[in-house]
């Protein structure tokens, strides 16, 4: 049986045949062209009538000789094949083609030719490795902003006879919103920063290290000339709709000073088991012009357990209802015994964890343990 265009079908398969963009084409196994459309022709810039009866292989070994061999035995396997491959149209330009080919057999089952439709996919293709380079490039700029925020966190905690301090952060991306630092005073007065960029990604960290800077350059100065400060900085970046929240915690002789910047309340455990929930009201920083924040004294005595922490704490705790999740937070750390801060810690975050059921954070989550000793 010899496979001939009139063998295919009726006048409207003949009017579809010649009027889709895409490539259609019916060969033998041999690759000889029986028949192809009006977009094969244009594609290889040659009249129909000059394609059909050739091969679009030069020898008996180039590389599309060999294509077809494969596609052959694939065909003779399984029936069809889909592959892309690289031809060059009549421009001479090497166009990458996605093609799916059919075998063909006669009324006894005998593999005779094979039928296919080609398509050109180039500028998808080029569009998908251009996104795909521009995604690895932004991955990479972002892995080295990781770094960099890391590298910007101190690298252990003060070591202070009077204090047990234990600190873990998670970030949801990259680089993440959330910030710690510390600075140890000559006289042993420890202040601590705890904070979170409203915001996520490269922006966030930039904040992150300004803050660092500004900190560790202000940290002796009253903790409320820091914020006004750092506030005052911030606004001058100019960038809308990114603020830091953050909070300063200046412990000295058995008390703890404690200003706000829009972080949430944090936990106060008394040695007697009793928990205080403590929250300093403040506007974020950079929020406004004229920033206002609120601060208190609190005995901070041996036996105490301050427990500070990001919101992103509470949303792994309860996604949908702050204050459930906050509350979880203060039944675990009221039911906890008397233990180092690492023991609290990793006590807190096996709590958010068992309740987050698996749940990826949604937010950075930074905890802080400060125990009195």
């Amino acid at each position: 049986m010899t496979v001939s265009p009139e063998s295919l079908g009726t006048a409207q398969y003949r009017e579809v045949f010649d009027r889709v963009q895409d490539i259609i084409y019916v060969r033998d196994l041999d690759g000889v062209l029986l028949d192809i459309n009006e977009a094969g022709a244009r594609f290889f810039g040659r009249a129909k009538e000059n394609l059909i009866g050739r091969t679009l292989h030069h020898t008996s070994d180039d590389q599309a000789a060999r294509s077809l061999r494969t596609t052959n035995e694939l065909l003779l396997q399984q029936g069809v094949d889909r592959s892309t491959v690289e031809l060059r149209n009549a421009a001479g330009e090497l166009r990458i083609v996605e093609a799916t080919t059919s075998i063909m057999r006669d009324e006894r089952g005998v593999a005779r030719g094979a039928y296919g439709v080609m398509r050109d996919v180039t500028e998808s293709v080029e569009l998908q490795r251009s996104l795909a380079a521009a995604n690895e490039r932004q991955t990479r700029e972002l892995e080295e902003a990781r770094l960099v925020q890391l590298a910007l966190l101190p690298a252990h905690v003060p070591q202070l006879e009077h204090l047990d301090i234990a600190v873990r952060m998670r970030n949801a991306t990259e680089v993440g919103g959330d910030y710690y630092d510390f600075a140890v005073a000559d006289d042993g007065a420890l202040t601590i920063a705890m904070g979170d960029v409203i915001g996520h990604g490269f922006r966030a960290g930039i904040y992150g290290a300004t803050a660092k800077s500004y900190f560790q350059t202000l940290s002796s100065a009253p903790p409320r000339e820091i914020l006004e400060t750092m506030s005052s900085a911030f606004r001058n970046f100019g960038i809308a709709s990114l603020y830091m929240c953050l909070m300063l915690v200046r412990i000295r002789d058995g008390e703890a000073s404690i200003f706000g910047a829009g972080m949430p309340a944090f936990f106060v455990r008394r040695g007697a088991g009793s928990v205080d929930r403590i929250e300093v009201a403040g506007t974020p920083l950079g929020a406004q012009r004229k920033p206002a924040f609120e601060g208190r004294v609190i005995a901070f005595e041996p036996g105490t357990t301050m427990l500070l922490f990001s919101d992103g704490l509470i949303e792994l705790c309860d996604e949908e209802d702050p204050e459930s999740g906050e509350a979880a937070i203060l039944s675990c750390l009221a039911g906890a015994p008397e233990e180092s801060a690492e023991q609290t810690l990793n006590r807190v975050l096996a709590f958010a964890d068992a309740r987050s059921d698996g749940r990826p954070p949604a937010d950075d989550v930074t905890v802080m343990v400060v125990r009195a000793i």
